[in-house]
């Protein structure tokens, strides 16, 4: 395996404990552990649900009770798995924009191969490249 060349959490402007399941996170995503999956309440954003983590994947959901599961993005996923939380509204815009990409492609249907992407590429160089990961 290659040496992770991944900038400091200081560099990113989170935690170090917030870092370490961001990486959690994307080996689970890189591994196939993640499984994307449609919520099948569209109407609402599922912000910060209860639930224990079930694997089901979707960046249109924070965090979501769903049947056939949680449904979270990068962020309530890394939540659950690394007993962190991150801030919604605040924080640096590079990480806003890891879990609300800024380019605007339709969140419900970003693939895990795509978040991996975009997750690497926030860790490696601190901006996510949404453009990059979806096109």
């Amino acid at each position: 395996m290659l040496a992770q060349n991944f900038k400091s959490a200081a560099d990113l402007g989170i935690t170090e404990p917030q870092k370490e399941a961001l990486m959690k996170t994307l080996v689970l995503l890189e591994t196939g552990k993640l499984v994307h999956v449609q919520p099948e309440d569209r109407s609402t954003n599922g912000f910060r649900e209860t639930g224990k983590f079930t694997g089901h994947f979707n960046m249109a959901r924070w965090r979501a009770s769903d049947s056939c599961g949680t449904v979270a993005c990068i962020a309530g996923t890394a939540e659950m798995i690394g007993g962190v939380e991150f801030p919604v509204y605040h924080g640096p815009a590079n990480l806003r924009n890891l879990f609300a990409p800024a380019s605007d492609p339709v969140m419900a249907n970003i693939t895990t191969e795509q978040a991996a992407t975009a997750l690497r590429s926030y860790l490696t160089t601190g901006d996510a490249r949404w453009d990059l990961a979806v096109a």
